[in-house]
This record gives structure tokens, sequence and C-alpha cells, in this order.
């Protein structure tokens, strides 16, 4: 069995030229989401990746408890979009980690949220294919979790390429309120799938993927429970204890997870150990 209430936490986030003028909104919601998580219950394990025309490791499967803010210094908007070295490094380097752990150690979910503003450009270690490839085997195999999020972009399209589910690919709105509501919607969402052991959670309930989110209110971040991006947070799930989470060293030309339900619900597969 593997450790309960522990979560691997993975954000990789565009830092390229096109997402300069949301730089301020960008750090400020980042560091509201990383102080609020640092107040839920159970262990993280945090990893930040930045992108540009490289990608930046920032925070490599540290203890939530020790990231610091992020400031100007750390993320600078410049340079081109290489999504897929971003996405591809991360997963085989937390895969490399998870695989290496004794079981008992290792956490019991692992989710992954990519945020950017545009498709990949520069990328010369890893391609669609490759990064496709990963991402649905670690979904299928392990029931890692994968959410794609857009900046007025065609998610649900740029999502699926990546083989994150369309229900899991959410477009937003590349302004300072709908940078500021999607930090804030994620975290009480991120809180709702660490709490609840089921890993069954309302992501993120509105009609439709695609369309862009602007939201004209504040996200309650006092409310542990799944969020609507449209409406306050509701109440969290109750917990099922059949959940666990494991990894193998990632084979990039491998293949397949599933996401369950209408009102976009995280859900497993109980797996045998």
């Amino acid at each position: 069995m593997t450790r309960e209430n522990f979560t691997s936490v993975n954000v990789i986030v565009d830092k390229s030229g096109s997402m300069e003028g949301l730089t301020t909104d960008t750090i400020g919601g980042f560091n509201t989401f990383v102080s609020d998580q640092k107040n839920v219950p159970g262990d993280v394990s945090f990893t930040l990746c930045l992108f540009n025309t490289k990608y930046q490791v920032v925070h490599d499967s540290v203890p939530l408890a020790s990231v610091p803010n992020l400031t100007a210094e750390t993320y600078r908007a410049n340079g081109y979009t290489a999504l897929y070295d971003a996405l591809g490094t991360t997963i085989h380097n937390v895969g490399a980690k998870l695989a290496a752990m004794p079981e008992e150690e290792r956490p019991s979910k692992v989710i992954f949220l990519i945020i950017t503003d545009g498709d990949d450009n520069s990328s010369r270690e890893y391609s669609l294919d490759q990064v496709r490839s990963m991402v649905t085997h670690q979904r299928e195999k392990y029931s890692w979790e994968f959410v794609f999020m857009g900046a007025n972009i065609d998610a649900m399209t740029a999502g699926t390429s990546l083989g994150v589910t369309a229900a899991n690919s959410v477009s937003y709105s590349a302004s300072s309120i709908g940078t500021k509501s999607l930090y804030g919607a994620v975290s009480n969402s991120l809180r709702s799938y660490r709490v609840s052991a089921n890993q069954q959670v309302d992501f993120f309930n509105q009609g439709g993927g695609s369309d862009p989110v602007d939201l004209n209110t504040p996200v309650d971040l006092t409310t542990a429970g799944p969020v609507d991006l449209n409406a306050p947070a509701g109440t969290s799930s109750q917990p099922d204890p059949t959940i666990t989470a494991q990894a193998d060293p990632v084979i990039p030309n491998s293949s397949g997870g599933t996401f369950l339900g209408s009102k976009r619900l995280f859900k497993t597969n109980p797996r045998r150990h």
C-alpha cells in the first residue's frame, strides 16, 4: 500500500514572451495557491517547472512547506514555448523518483497541473507523440491525474492532443481577473482532490471545456470543497481508502486513464497491490 494523505503535486507553468502581460497576476495567483495548499491537511511533494524556449525545474519534488514565493526574478516571461520538453521531463523525473521509492513511502496520489497560453514551438527533447504516450500511460496504469489549462486557446483540442482528457482540459481568459480566478479555482479543486481519498472531486464544473473563463468575482479560498468556476465552492467528497498511486520507469512510447462523469469527476479505479 502507498502512503495515505500524501500527494505529489506537479505544476508546469508557461513563462514564454506572450505571458509577459500577465506576469504580476501569475506570480500573485501562484503564491496564493501555494499558501492555500500549505493549510490543507496532509503532505505534499511539490514540483514546479517553468518553461519558455527551455524548461527550468525550480522545485524538484520538495516538501510543500519549504516552497518560497515566486518572484519576478524567478518568473520572467520571454522566449518561445517548449511545452513538450517541460511536460516530458517532469513526467520522467517524477516517475523515476517514485519508482525508486519503497511502495509504502510513495504518495497515494499524483497530479499534474499544466498552464500555458499557446502551442509548443521550441521543444527539442520530446515530441508530441512521445508526450501523449507518456501522459496516457501514467493515467491508465497508475491513475495519475493531468489537468490542462489554456489561456485564450482551444484547451480541449490542445489538452487532448497531449493525452489529457477533454473534460480535464479547460480554457480561461488571458486577463487579470481570469488568471487570478483560475489559480483560486485550481486551489479549491486541488484541496478537494487531496482530502478526498477516493479521488473523486468536481474539478471544473462548467458547461463546456473549450469556452474561455473570465470570472468577475474572486474565488473564496477559505471554502474547503470542489469549485464551480461560476459559483461558490461546494462540499468535499467523502474518503474511500481503496485508492493508491504508483509509478514505474516511464516508457515514452506506451499508451492509454479514464476520466468519468458529466460533471468532470476525477475518477480512478481500485487496483490490486
